[in-house]
């Protein structure tokens, strides 16, 4: 049986820590007129790509895993425990947006730093104990379902936005990986318009006091 390649969920999983980072730095710095608005429109991004891949598991991922567990009790309580994880986060999600919808920065530093602490453990959490299951039971087809699943979430038009937003500040290792799994003509729209507009429009580029 094919294996499944991780590659894309471990490289997401990097750019939603590389977005933390930068958010916690910015909201530290909330004050500055640039940094608030690089702010609120790097979390809008965050955000959006986030419920994207949270959704997909959610609908699609655990689903195909319960079906091939059986009566694997333990592996069947990891799920339910991903699933736990996912609603703890929302409340915090939430709070974060009503705080920048309402231009306040009360206790933006502090949800900052509550998102990041309860969002990395779950990414670790999944990573040292899902990924591990993931390539035991799934073919590489039922992985493939998966991602497919979140291409047709985020759709074509903001594939330009999402390849650029997750390969920014990766490494050359990690960008040829990655634009390696996809068809060469993306491979050519990233390199040639991709990824020189999202260096322009990026909030982070356009703002790069707010940058960590």
């Amino acid at each position: 049986m094919d294996r499944p390649d991780t590659t894309m969920m471990l490289v997401v999983h990097d750019a939603f820590r590389r977005d933390l980072a930068r958010m916690k730095f910015a909201a530290a710095q909330i004050g500055n007129a640039d940094i608030r608005s690089a702010l609120r429109s790097g979390w809008q991004t965050f955000s959006r790509y986030l419920t994207v891949h949270h959704t997909a598991e959610d609908e699609v991922l655990w689903p195909s895993m319960q079906a091939k567990l059986g009566d694997h009790t333990t592996a069947r309580n990891l799920l339910h425990e991903m699933t736990d994880e996912h609603a703890r986060l929302d409340p915090v999600l939430r709070e974060v947006d009503d705080n920048l919808a309402q231009g306040s920065a009360d206790n933006l530093e502090a949800l900052f730093d509550r998102l990041a602490a309860v969002l990395t453990d779950h990414l670790e959490h999944e990573e040292s104990t899902v990924l591990p299951l993931v390539q035991e039971i799934l073919t590489a087809e039922e992985w493939q379902a998966f991602g497919d699943d979140q291409r047709r979430r985020i759709g074509f038009d903001e594939a330009g936005w999402f390849f650029p937003w997750l390969l920014d500040d990766a490494s050359a290792e990690v960008h040829a990986k990655v634009l390696g799994l996809v068809p060469r003509p993306l491979r050519l729209l990233h390199r040639a318009l991709w990824e020189p507009r999202y260096r322009m429009r990026s909030p982070w580029n356009r703002h790069p006091a707010a940058r960590h």
